[in-house]
C-alpha cells in the first residue's frame, strides 16, 4: 500500500506505464518478487529497495506487479488459487475482508479485484493495471464495510450463474400509504405500504414460489418495508427454510424502519437461514415527485405545493458486504440516478453487485434504469439487480407503447474478454405481486440470473506468463 501510494499518478496520463508493461526487463525483475514472495510469505526488503533505487517510478511498478501477481494466488474470485506461504494473509481475508491490518502508516484499505469495467481494455489509470483495489482513508471513511461471514452464506463459485426471483409484492396505490403535508416551509411526502393480512399471506405466497423455483436470491421493490413486515419475512422466511431449498438471501424491500423522524428509507438484506441482517442501507439521495410526475402515475392525492421531497433521513455512507457473490453494495431508487454520492467509493472498493430496490413507472428499454445500468457495468463492471413493484404501472392511464414493460432488469457485463462495449440486458415481467418476474431466454420463459464475482488476469494485460 505505501509503495503504491508512492507511484504518482501523472506516468499514468501517458503511455510509459503501458510500456512498462510490455517490458521483458520489468516482467523478469517482477517475476523474482514474486517468486520471493510465493516462496517465503513476504517480499524481501532489500530486493525491493534495489529494484526501487535503480528504477525510480519504473521500479515501483516492477515491485507493485510482483507483489500483485504473488497477491493473485490469495484471490478468492479467480478460477483457480493456491494459498501456499502466504495462507497467513488468506486467513486474514477471511476473517476481515481485507488484506491489511489497518497500520496508521497505510490507512485505508487493500482488497482483491472481483471485477473490472465493463468496456473496451485500453488506456487505463493507474488502478487498471492492478488486480488489488487501493482504497484510500478518504474514500474508506465514506464506506461501512463488512465480512459477510461463511455462516450466513451459500458458496458460490467465481463465475457461477446464479438465478435471481423479484416479486413486485405491491400491485396497487390501495396498498401504499402516500400523504403530503408541509415541513419546515417545504412540502414533503411519506410513502408507507398498508399492512393487511391479505398483504401477509402475500409474502408467504411469494417465498412459497421462490422455494418453488431456482432462485437463490430474492430481490423485493421499494416502499414494502415497515419494522412489522420485516419481523414477519424473517419469520416466514426462517421457518420455512430447508436444506433442500436452494433460496437463502432475501432483499425484503426498504421503507420507514425504527422510530426516528423523519425515518430513513432502509433497505434490508436477510440470511433466511439465520434471521440474520446481512447487509442494512439507509436511501441516500431523496426522490421529489413533480407534480407532472404525480398527474402521469395517477397518484391519489398531489403535493400541497407542485413537488414535494421524500420526507427520510438520508443515510451517509455507502454499506459494503464482502461475500463469496462478491462484494455487494445496495442502492435505492433515486440512489442508482443520483449516484455522485456513492460511486467513487463504490470505483474504488471494486463493487462486483449492486442489488437496486425502485418505486417508479414501469421499467422500459433505454430508459433511466437502463441508462443508470449501463453507466454502473461499464464503470465497474458490477452486476445489477433492479426490482419495481406494479403500483405505478396499474394506476397510470397511459400505458407503455406496444405495452412492452417489465417489472425488473437484471444487468451486467456481457463481454467476458472486455473487447467491446456490450452488455448482457435481461428484462423480467411479473403480472401479479406474488409472480416471480421471467425473462424470455432461448425462447423459453425463465427466472432471469447473474454470474458471481470473478477475476482474470488477462483483464490487466501484459501477464507473468510472459516474463522470459
Amino acid at each position: 500500500m505505501q509503495l503504491y501510494d508512492q507511484l504518482p499518478e501523472q506516468p499514468f496520463t501517458g503511455r510509459e506505464p503501458s510500456q512498462w508493461d510490455n517490458d521483458s526487463r520489468v516482467k523478469l525483475r517482477a517475476s523474482r518478487v514474486h517468486e520471493h514472495i510465493i516462496g517465503h510469505g513476504e517480499a524481501d526488503p532489500q530486493q525491493v529497495e534495489e529494484i526501487v533505487q535503480s528504477g525510480g517510478n519504473r521500479g515501483l511498478f516492477t515491485v507493485l506487479r510482483g507483489i500483485d501477481w504473488a497477491l493473485a494466488h490469495i484471490n478468492p474470485f479467480t478460477p483457480a488459487f493456491d494459498h501456499g506461504k502466504l495462507a497467513w494473509l488468506a486467513a486474514r481475508y477471511a476473517e476481515t475482508g481485507r488484506l491489511n491490518h489497518g497500520a496508521p502508516e497505510a490507512e485505508g484499505a487493500l482488497l482483491p479485484r472481483c471485477s473490472y469495467p465493463g468496456r473496451p481494455r485500453g488506456t487505463r489509470d493507474k488502478s487498471g493495471f492492478f488486480g488489488l483495489h487501493r482504497v484510500t482513508a478518504e474514500s474508506w471513511v465514506k464506506v461501512r464495510h463488512e465480512r459477510i461471514m461463511p455462516r450466513h452464506q451459500p458458496h458460490f463459485r467465481p463465475d457461477q450463474e446464479i438465478p435471481v426471483g423479484c416479486a413486485p409484492l405491491l400491485e396497487t396505490f390501495d396498498e401504499i400509504r402516500l400523504d403530503f403535508t408541509e415541513r419546515d416551509g417545504e412540502s414533503v411526502y411519506t410513502l408507507v405500504p398498508v399492512e393487511s393480512g391479505s398483504l401477509r399471506k402475500r409474502i408467504t405466497s411469494v417465498i412459497d414460489r421462490l422455494d418453488d423455483s431456482e432462485a437463490r436470491i430474492a430481490v423485493i421493490p421499494e416502499a414494502t418495508l415497515t419494522d412489522e413486515l420485516l419481523s414477519y419475512w424473517k419469520d416466514a422466511a426462517y421457518s420455512t427454510a430447508g436444506r433442500h431449498k436452494p433460496l437463502r438471501w432475501l432483499l425484503v424491500g426498504s421503507g420507514p424502519l425504527g422510530g426516528d423522524d423523519p425515518p430513513p428509507n432502509r433497505a434490508v438484506l436477510l440470511d433466511r437461514w439465520t434471521k440474520h441482517d446481512l447487509l442494512i442501507q439507509d436511501k441516500l439521495a431523496g426522490f421529489t415527485l413533480t407534480a407532472e410526475q404525480a398527474s402521469e402515475w395517477n397518484v391519489p392525492d398531489r403535493p400541497v405545493n407542485g413537488s414535494a421531497a421524500e420526507y427520510i433521513t438520508r443515510g451517509s455512507a455507502i454499506t459494503v458486504g464482502e461475500s463469496s457473490l462478491g462484494r455487494l453494495a445496495i442502492v435505492i431508487c433515486e440512489d442508482l440516478n443520483q449516484s455522485v454520492g456513492w460511486e467513487r467509493e463504490a470505483v474504488a472498493c471494486g463493487i462486483s453487485h449492486l442489488l437496486v430496490p425502485i418505486f417508479s413507472k414501469p421499467i422500459i428499454r433505454f430508459r433511466w434504469e437502463q441508462i443508470a445500468s449501463e453507466r454502473q457495468i461499464a464503470n465497474l463492471g458490477a452486476w445489477l439487480i433492479i426490482a419495481n413493484s406494479l403500483v405505478v404501472q396499474r394506476a397510470m392511464e397511459t400505458k407503455p407503447q406496444n405495452n412492452e414493460w417489465y417489472t425488473c432488469l437484471i444487468a451486467g457485463p456481457g463481454d467476458p474478454d472486455r473487447t467491446r462495449y456490450r452488455y448482457d440486458l435481461q428484462f423480467g415481467l411479473a403480472k401479479a405481486g406474488d409472480d416471480l418476474a421471467e425473462t424470455l431466454s432461448k425462447e423459453d420463459l425463465a427466472l432471469p440470473a447473474v454470474r458471481t464475482a470473478v477475476f482474470h488476469d488477462r483483464w490487466l494485460g501484459g501477464g507473468r506468463k510472459d516474463a522470459t
